[in-house]
């Protein structure tokens, strides 16, 4: 019983050992972090990134940097200074007050999406930019939007085509500028543009009298349009009809073909039906008399063989017998005492006595 104790004693201890060993050679990166480890003994930044997961750290000997990796959003908003403040990976900052090509003033809202180089994460921490590196991307990014977008005048902004190049088109510019804090933007959206109160009617006015403009425009075009579309509806028609007399045309022309066509089939049919008739006719009346003829000659070929047959004496002696077998006496008297009298029972002796002996 004390050796089972001692055991499970035993075992627990080394349960407890495993996990404070574990505890204190692992370390631990949760997800959407960038892990930077630091050698306290001598070496400092390990030139690389640790993604999520488990990786060895020794408690005293390496020290963990964590840093963001999600994407930041960096806001440049007119709202309340409550929300002006950084919160995670969500920054947000005073509205942008430019002075446009055409030297008018605008506020604008835009927001710019950035993400850690996981790269050079190492990077940043051995620079010693870790909680300076979002006022640095801050303000180059505030530096830059200022320089670029004062390039566009109002109309610029008015127009999303050109608004939307202009911010593709400092995004490279952009990119360059915040590598040394080893960072890479992914997107500038210029969300908002205001103007003063005054300008800001004007260039409404300005806008609704385009909008006019291209209004008109557009239904003169979709007049033209119409008319066209008229135009070619009555070609359609017309085309129409004309194929459906020629093909009405076509169509008689067929049935007309067809018809005499079928009218020749009926009388060469006809014709045959008739000629066929005929000779079938002829040929039955040719075969009834041959067969007439071979009946007859069958016939006269038997009397002949039956009258060479009856001319001879078995003959005349078969033709005896039926004779007197057909005979029908109703009285003989006989002298049945005479004995030269044949008996009637004895045809043999009745048959000599009518026709002979046959010598």
């Amino acid at each position: 019983m004390k050796n089972i104790k001692t055991i499970a004693i035993l075992a627990a201890l080394l349960a407890f050992l495993g996990v404070v060993g574990s505890g204190m050679l692992l370390e631990r990166i949760g997800p959407a972090t960038i892990g930077v480890k630091q050698n306290l003994l001598g070496g400092g930044i390990v030139q690389k990134a640790y993604g999520m997961g488990y990786h060895v750290g020794i408690i005293g000997v390496h020290r963990w940097h964590r840093l963001d990796g999600r994407v930041h959003f960096l806001n440049f908003t007119q709202e309340s200074a409550s929300k002006r403040t950084r919160n995670g990976n969500v920054e947000f900052a005073s509205a942008l007050d430019i002075r446009t090509s055409d030297n008018n003033t605008a506020s604008l809202d835009v927001t710019v999406l950035y993400e850690i180089i996981d790269e050079q994460a190492w990077m940043l921490v051995n620079e010693g930019l870790t909680l300076a590196y979002q006022d640095r991307v801050r303000q180059a990014v505030e530096g830059l939007l200022r320089e670029e977008l004062s390039k566009l005048s109002p109309e610029d902004f008015v127009n999303t085509d050109v608004r939307l190049a202009r911010a593709e088109e400092s995004l490279p510019l952009l990119r360059e500028t915040l590598r040394q804090y080893h960072v890479e933007p992914l997107g500038i959206l210029i969300r908002a543009v205001r103007f003063p109160p005054e300008y800001e009617e004007k260039l409404q006015l300005k806008q609704l009298t385009r909008q006019n403009s291209m209004l008109a425009t557009a239904r003169q075009a979709q007049e033209r349009q119409q008319q066209q579309t008229q135009s070619i509806e009555k070609i359609t028609e017309a085309m129409e009809k004309e194929a459906r007399g020629e093909w009405d045309k076509r169509l008689q022309e067929a049935q007309s073909e067809n018809q005499v066509q079928i009218a020749q089939i009926k009388a060469e049919a006809e014709v045959y039906a008739r000629t066929t008739t005929a000779d079938a006719d002829a040929t039955q009346v040719t075969y009834l008399a041959e067969g007439q003829l071979a009946v007859e000659q069958a016939e006269a070929l038997r009397d002949e063989l039956r009258n060479r047959a009856l001319d001879t004496v078995g003959g005349r002696i078969l033709l005896a017998r039926q004779a007197a077998e057909n005979l029908d006496v109703r009285e003989v008297t006989l002298n049945s005492n005479d004995p030269a009298v044949p008996t009637i029972i004895d045809v043999d002796q009745l048959v000599r006595l009518l026709v002979g002996s046959g010598n």
